[in-house]
């Protein structure tokens, strides 16, 4: 698609941004940043010193001084779950789904390392206290929606993860062991079968275009989702979201 004419360095900032979030964990070099653009020297030291000058982006202290998100875009990212377009483009195969299933249905999507709760329908057997979880944050792969999410993220990206948070995975029970079997599984089948004493359930990763990965789970408790029940709720998943799949 050709750029229109004056928009160029518009294009170039959203994409350095998005280069470096994509990067925020670890940071970018200033040359890690000119490889991956290919932008000269100048016009790249340009840009990214005006991106931090209205705190857009950050440049770490040190001797290889990363540059990561700035504030400013952490604060417009959180704005925008204020009203998340979205909830009203998912929420009608939601609804379709907690009608279908009669069950708990939840969208879920990636906020860095963590997992973020977008929205929730119920059906008839709603189970009231999964309705604070709306709003809630917790590291990705504890959860039925956030392993998928897991699952779906590149090799690279998931070894340097799953070693970041080895401790808080082996804290909840989750050895590597146990962790790489999930994401093995989930791969396999093209969703994620979860379980606990209390809650079952399943969950499907899918990317929405200008969104990412996104995941919609149907849970409810165990004694209502043997084993037989999650692969059911699983397929109607994956037949409501056809449309988003490849």
């Amino acid at each position: 698609m050709t750029t229109p004419s004056g928009v160029q360095s518009l294009e170039r900032a959203f994409f350095l941004l998005e280069l470096i979030g994509s990067h925020q964990q670890t940071g970018l070099s200033q040359a890690e940043i000119q490889v991956r653009t290919g932008l000269d020297r100048t016009t790249l030291h340009r840009m990214l010193t005006f991106l931090a000058s209205i705190h857009y982006l950050h440049q770490d202290a040190g001797s290889n001084r990363p540059w990561r998100l700035g504030v400013r875009s952490m604060s417009l990212g959180l704005q925008a779950f204020t009203q998340p377009h979205l909830v009203a483009l998912l929420r009608p195969h939601m609804l379709a789904l907690a009608r279908r299933s009669q069950d708990n249905v939840f969208l879920v999507c990636r906020m860095g390392d963590l997992s973020f709760t977008l929205h929730l329908e119920q059906g008839p057997m709603a189970i009231a206290s999964y309705q604070p979880l709306v709003g809630a944050t917790r590291l990705l792969g504890l959860g039925t929606g956030s392993v998928a999410l897991l699952a779906a993220m590149p090799d690279e990206a998931l070894h340097m993860h799953l070693h970041r948070h080895q401790a808080s995975y082996s804290a909840s029970q989750f050895g590597p062991l146990k962790m790489q079997r999930a994401i093995t599984r989930t791969r396999q089948m093209g969703y994620t079968l979860a379980s606990d004493p209390a809650v079952s359930g399943a969950g499907v990763a899918f990317e929405v275009q200008g969104f990412g990965h996104v995941a919609i789970s149907i849970l409810s408790s165990r004694a209502r989702m043997p084993v037989a029940r999650r692969h059911e709720m699983a397929r109607l998943i994956l037949d409501e979201i056809s449309t988003y799949l490849p």
